[in-house]
């Protein structure tokens, strides 16, 4: 899976980071974790997807926001514009719950 530092820092750095929401549904089980390009990629770590929860990004609340170690709905929704730019509020969106989240 790949993931900005900044967005995989979420995970040790007190937010309270338990998921991650993707517009492709990943499998569950283990995976490692990459930023950088796909030209040269940086191996962040690792971490277990036990569960996925289907949604519409018009309907994240605040509670997957907290999930997510973001500070508010909004801070998500502006995040994920960023990262994906013709994002709409239609468009379905997948909460994957992580566990045993370990840095390289």
């Amino acid at each position: 899976m790949r993931y900005t530092k900044n967005n995989w820092n979420k995970y040790f750095d007190g937010s309270g980071k338990k998921t991650t929401i993707r517009l492709t549904q990943h499998k569950i089980g283990n995976h490692k974790c990459w930023a950088g390009s796909y030209y040269k990629p940086e191996l962040l770590g690792t971490h277990d997807v036990v569960k996925i929860a289907p949604s519409k990004f018009g309907e994240l609340t605040e509670v997957d926001a907290k999930n997510d170690g973001f500070k508010n709905i909004e801070e998500l929704k502006e995040e994920l514009k960023r990262l994906n730019p013709n994002i709409n509020p239609k468009n379905d969106v997948y909460i994957h719950w992580t566990d045993n989240v370990k840095r390289a």
